[in-house]
């Protein structure tokens, strides 16, 4: 990589790093010690301060050409052009900027980009939601946003997001390359809550995508020369200027999306056999082969990690420079041979661009260039492989010289292909597993539920022969290695740099590297797999009717809140914030409430991240587990009308096709979709919208207080059962209109009866009364609810039997 290139991405990245430490400060207006008189606004002189102070000495020429963005005639030494370069990417990226409705000095605390979400009407100033100033962790404290804070407790938030940001800054990491990624790192983790301006601006875009931003962009106009760079530079000083003037139109930078499809497929398509060792390993394998896809387009083009717009779930987005879209169609063609080499037809890579002029970072006009993008990635995947050229015949459709054999059949993907072991299936007979299916199982899937750490070596691209996931994943370029504690030590051959993903959020020490080049980073990582079989999680099931329940969920309209929900807001940084904090939900909190107490440690994540999950467990837990997630999506988001989680949930036993499971489940979510209209939940049978079923629980919970803890007879059940039958009959043939009818009279009279027969037991005859009271007051409109709550209560209650399994 080029030397150039790595300044500018760090002169970018610091640029407006001082604006912390001149925020901590009691007197902010003033100049950072040694810095004054120099011209230069009091924050730049604190980022030509912290560069001084606290960054390793080759590497200051850069951060301070960054920091003299303002004034780049007195830019120090020979750092002038790259001064002049920082000064028009921070001048385009500050395109998103919007003035506030009134005219004054705003909150110095980040807006949460859900309250920039608007499909129906726009948010105003009153529903505005505050980020905590608090490094990034998972805790609710950190980033959950609540009401604005009390000024005097401001500095106190920026010194400690500070201390944070001038350990990392102090970290030497090996070399330019590595200790950028790790400032970004940790720029993410420290300023993803601070605002990048609060002067009469909206602090609705956080200091470290501000940053990132510039930096992306001083990379992708590096190669551009002094005089161009004068003339861009003048251009959008003079839009900036005088109002109505629009920025230049000439093109400075090409967004590249990448996308890996067949991955659902990939995932799902395995039979029960070693399903519960090897789904949560191929789902993370497809999250490490999306990175290490990345990385060699990185490469490739020479672009640092600061590009990269957002990862992850299979696609990535990234900054390149315009000349890079010449490259693409090379690039794609060398990626679609590796992934033919692994995995076949099974997984295919596609690359779409766009090129975005100086204009196209004002607010509100990046949708344009982002929909055209997506444009261009949707074409190459329906012409797939068309990239081979003259080569498709050999590599799609030429006769395979291996496979065929039954008795060389894996019993876990059905391919043939690869070599097979026996191995014990679960009613001991023998079954066979291939080569790459049991390495998802025996290097991936064992290894992730007790790690802290993911160390990714990095080495030059090699020709591996088809047989692992970990030499599929060398195939790119990528070693990986599991460490379970702080004090490990990375033991990887042949790599020439490391990437240190922690899971969770790390303690002050991370695991060592020798004389490596390190960089770290936080990615989170839903990782709970418990450590036994489906059928032995089925028997966690706290009653007689041993089932999993199979949990799909995902934010609905998620196309219009990208295409729309911004408005006029909608720029490069604002749209990778919401996807950065959708992912950080997902990702992140989800995580945490897996790990809850209150689910016994039996759920199992198959997938937890971009805008979706797919969970199992025990199924008495999993109806409670989707209202959670849901409930604090809604909190997350600041209860924002606009954004919202639906979700489908099907029982199925420990032995049922896993592919079939998500289909199930898949049904019961998309049908809560179209027949409540969102927002809504496919549970029993039928869909609900959040607040219906939080009724059907609660009187799911009176039933099985009923039944157990009063010790009730079985027949309410029945009788409440009987009537919403009864009713759902004559409504479906009076094509679902309100119809009276003789469950209302005899729900009466046999509720009646049943509380006259309880009389010596008070407490249950008042529960009886109660519900009969209920139905009476709502006209039993609400007997479906009772019938469902009845249902589920009926499985709750059923009773053990002595080998702990139970049939249909």
């Amino acid at each position: 990589m080029e030397e150039k290139v790595l300044n500018a991405a760090l002169a970018g990245l610091l640029h407006d790093v001082g604006k912390i430490e001149q925020r901590a400060l009691t007197t902010p207006s003033k100049s950072a010690p040694g810095f004054e008189g120099e011209g230069q606004p009091a924050h730049a002189t604190y980022s030509a301060y912290f560069v001084q102070t606290y960054v390793p000495k080759a590497y200051q020429a850069a951060g301070l050409a960054g920091a003299y963005h303002h004034v780049p005639e007195r830019s120090p030494g020979q750092e002038k052009a790259l001064s002049k370069l920082v000064s028009l990417a921070d001048k385009l990226s500050a395109g998103e900027r919007v003035e506030p409705d009134e005219n004054k000095q705003q909150p110095r605390q980040m807006i949460s980009i859900f309250d920039r979400v608007a499909l129906v009407e726009p948010r105003r100033e009153k529903d505005w939601h505050f980020l905590p100033l608090r490094p990034l962790e998972l805790s609710r404290q950190a980033l959950f946003p609540g009401e604005r804070k009390e000024k005097d407790s401001e500095g106190d938030g920026y010194q400690v997001l500070l201390d944070f940001l001038t350990a990392a800054a102090r970290q030497g990491s090996g070399d330019l390359q590595s200790y950028v990624e790790n400032l970004l790192g940790a720029m993410q983790a420290a300023a993803w809550c601070v605002p990048s301006a609060y002067y009469y601006s909206a602090p609705d875009v956080s200091l470290y995508d501000h940053s990132r931003m510039t930096a992306a962009l001083a990379v992708c106009m590096a190669g551009m020369a002094e005089s161009e760079i004068d003339m861009l530079l003048e251009s959008t000083r003079t839009a900036f200027r005088e109002k109505g003037k629009e920025l230049p139109d000439t093109p400075v930078a090409l967004l590249v999306g990448g996308d890996i499809s067949g991955i659902q497929k990939f995932i799902y398509t395995i039979s029960s056999k070693k399903a519960a060792q090897t789904l949560r390993g191929r789902s993370f394998y497809l999250q490490l082969l999306t990175e290490a896809v990345l990385r060699l387009v990185l490469c490739e083009l020479g672009l640092p990690y600061t590009n990269v717009i957002y990862s992850g779930g299979g696609h990535f987005f990234l900054l390149a420079s315009v000349g890079a879209k010449e490259r693409l169609p090379e690039i794609r063609k060398m990626i679609t041979k590796k992934m033919l080499q692994h995995h076949g037809t099974s997984l295919y890579f596609a690359l779409g661009s766009a090129e975005i002029p100086a204009s196209g970072f004002k607010a509100g006009k990046f949708p344009e260039f982002w929909s055209k993008m997506h444009a261009d990635l949707g074409r190459a995947k329906q012409h797939r492989y068309t990239e081979l050229e003259q080569e498709i015949h050999r590599a799609i459709f030429a006769v395979p010289e291996t496979g065929g054999n039954p008795d060389d059949t894996c019993s876990v993907c059905g391919g043939d292909v690869l070599q097979t072991d026996s191995f014990a299936d679960y009613d001991e007979r023998q079954a066979r597993i291939c080569t790459l299916c049991d390495s998802f199982a025996r290097d991936i899937g064992k290894n992730l539920p007790n790690a802290k750490f993911v160390a990714l070596g990095w080495q030059t691209p090699e020709d591996t022969p088809l047989g692992t996931a970990l030499d599929a994943l060398k195939e790119f370029g990528l070693q990986i290695q599991f460490l379970e504690k702080a004090t490990g030590k990375v033991d990887l051959e042949g790599i020439e740099r490391v990437t240190l993903w922690a899971l969770d959020d790390p303690e002050r020490t991370w695991p060592g590297t020798g004389k490596l080049p390190v960089a770290h980073s936080l990615r989170y990582t839903v990782n709970a797999v418990p450590p036994m079989t489906f059928d032995e999680l089925q028997e966690k099931v706290d009653c007689g009717f041993k089932r999993l329940g199979v949990l799909r969920m995902d934010v609905d309209n998620l196309g219009d809140i990208f295409k729309k929900g911004l408005d006029t807001f909608a720029t490069l940084a604002r749209l990778s914030t919401l996807s950065f904090q959708l992912s950080l939900y997902f990702e992140g909190w989800v995580k945490r409430i897996c790990e809850d107490k209150s689910f016994g440690g039996n759920i199992y994540a198959v997938y937890a991240g971009g805008d979706d999950v797919f969970l199992l467990g025990p199924w008495d837990v999993m109806p409670y587990l989707a209202l959670k997630i849901r409930n604090d999506f809604s909190e997350y988001t600041g209860r924002n009308p606009d954004l919202h989680l639906s979700a489908g949930l099907a029982f199925i036993g420990g032995k049922y096709p896993i592919y079939q499971a998500a289909k199930d489940a898949d049904v019961a979510l998309q049908s809560a979709k179209h027949r409540i209209g969102k927002d809504a939940f496919g549970f029993i049978g039928t869909p609900w919208s959040w607040i219906e079923f939080e009724q059907v629980k609660a009187k799911f919970e009176r039933i099985v207080r009923i039944v157990k803890e009063l010790e009730g007879s079985q027949a309410v059940i029945q009788v409440l059962r009987d009537l919403t039958e009864q009713k759902a009959k004559r409504a479906e043939k009076n094509r679902n209109k309100d119809v009276w009818g003789p469950w209302q009279w005899r729900g009466a009279y046999l509720l009646k009866r049943m509380e006259e027969r309880e009389k010596g037991r008070p407490e249950l005859a008042r529960e009886i009364q109660t519900i009969r009271e209920e139905l009476d007051e709502d006209n039993y409109s609400k007997l479906d609810q009772w019938g469902a709550s009845t249902r589920w209560a009926q499985l709750k209650t059923r009773k053990k039997s002595k080998d702990s399994k139970e049939s249909d």
